[in-house]
């Protein structure tokens, strides 16, 4: 099991919960167990630090001809380690589009809330059956007080014509606009990551290895068939054997450098590092989306109350075109810089 990211994390417990299987989750980054991780209100401090791989995008175009810094989670967790500590189902339109795409309605809406609410979620909010789930292993919270700034932005949101909904995570989703509390994955006051949720628990099950700074280098392959990994660990490469599967869960940035590292990819651009090809596929490395962020700079009276917290506590979705079929969600995060000036890290995805 290669990465123990968001989605790593899931695989790996669900793995190591059949006491037959013997799971090796091979993590680059280090342990989780860190103030910066713990404390949520940190999540600032975790950019460009050894949380974060610190990419640097190319020079865009669309940008001016500006390099922007992306940010991608290292260490136990991954991104959930690392991110405002926000949680988002995904509304409808994507995941009917996910199902369309794949020929597979198991991707559709209705199916994944069924899995949100069968098994994956805790709701701590107020009971919503049709669109909450119990007893899942991710806790999942409404914001603890909310500051005044969020009511008042939800408050200008419904004013402007957009409809409030109980949470983040219920109706919304199915709605074409509209204004939240938004949920975040925090307990007691702490980060409650996805490797917390699922893969945490089971550490001290004998059928589960979970090794830091261990960065997966190759596939090993006979002929077509993946048959294990070699890996960096202490100063020297190491090679594993699968019985049964090799997984990877490497993030948008290095799956598809590992799998080309490895001879999966365009024949092209493996020559060009005279790499044996495995097996041509053009389009990994290709197709990347993401969401960007703007910062917006005001100057607040000396007797207004600003958050001295950082994090997220509303969210706002709507369409920049009614044709359009994609939503475009906002949030905000307050960081402040001094006594007056704050900024608001209005976050578009």
């Amino acid at each position: 099991m290669c990465g123990a990211g968001t989605s790593g994390s899931v695989v790996a417990g669900r793995l190591a919960a059949n006491p037959a299987v013997k799971v090796l989750l091979l993590e680059a980054g280090g342990t989780d167990e860190l103030e910066l991780v713990m404390n949520p209100n940190f999540w600032v401090k975790t950019l460009r630090s050894e949380l974060d791989w610190g990419f640097i995008a190319e020079k865009n175009p669309y940008l001016n001809g500006r390099a922007i810094p992306y940010s991608m989670g290292k260490g136990l967790g991954g991104g959930s380690s690392m991110n405002v500590g926000t949680w988002s189902r995904g509304h409808q339109a994507d995941w009917d589009a996910y199902a369309a795409e794949a020929g597979d309605r198991g991707w559709g809406y209705e199916a994944v809330l069924d899995l949100y609410r069968n098994r994956i979620e805790h709701w701590a909010g107020t009971p919503d059956p049709k669109y909450r789930g119990t007893g899942g292993p991710m806790h999942v919270q409404p914001p603890a007080e909310p500051h005044p700034l969020f009511n008042a932005l939800l408050e200008a949101a419904e004013s402007a014509g957009l409809p409030r909904f109980e949470n983040s995570g219920g109706r919304l989703m199915e709605a074409d606009g509209g204004c939240a509390f938004i949920d975040e994955i925090v307990h007691d006051g702490k980060r409650q990551s996805v490797f917390r949720s699922y893969t945490y628990p089971r550490m001290a099950q004998s059928n589960l290895t979970v090794l830091t700074g261990a960065t997966v280098t190759r596939i090993l392959f006979e002929q077509q068939r993946a048959t294990g990994v070699e890996f960096s660990y202490q100063g020297r490469l190491v090679r594993v054997a699968a019985s049964l599967d090799v997984v990877l869960s490497l993030g948008a940035i290095q799956r598809p450098k590992l799998l080309m590292q490895s001879g999966i990819g365009d024949e092209e651009e493996l020559g060009k590092f005279d790499i044996p090809v495995v097996q041509k596929l053009p389009g990994v490395g290709r197709g990347l989306h993401d969401h960007v962020a703007l910062g917006c700079v005001w100057e607040a009276p000396e007797n207004m109350l600003l958050p001295t917290a950082p994090r997220s506590q509303g969210v706002c979705f709507w369409k920049t075109e009614p044709s359009e079929r994609f939503i475009l969600p906002v949030r905000i995060h307050p960081i402040r810089y001094g006594l007056r000036r704050d900024t608001l890290l209005i976050r578009a995805i």
